[in-house]
């Protein structure tokens, strides 16, 4: 079984084309080509479908870091990380 730190990664890798093990809990957007405002709007969508959650705009734009991110989708979908 998949972590949510996993498919959380998964699913930034696959949105920007990188390998999953290049993202650390500690990549930020700036790390990542491509990885702007517009595809991290992208990117908070294909999350939301991918764990049949919502996150509300607040919490997106809050998000400074991968790992940041895995703890909000963990959050809100109330997994374990």
């Amino acid at each position: 079984m998949s972590t949510v730190q996993d498919a959380v990664r998964a699913v930034i890798a696959e949105t920007f084309g990188v390998p999953p093990e290049r993202l650390s809990d500690d990549t930020v957007a700036d790390d990542v080509d491509g990885w702007d405002s517009l595809s991290h709007t992208v990117l908070m969508i294909r999350l939301q479908n991918a764990f049949g959650i919502r996150i509300p705009e607040s919490v997106a734009a809050e998000v400074a870091t991968v790992g940041e991110l895995v703890a909000a989708v963990a959050d809100i979908a109330g997994m374990k990380r």
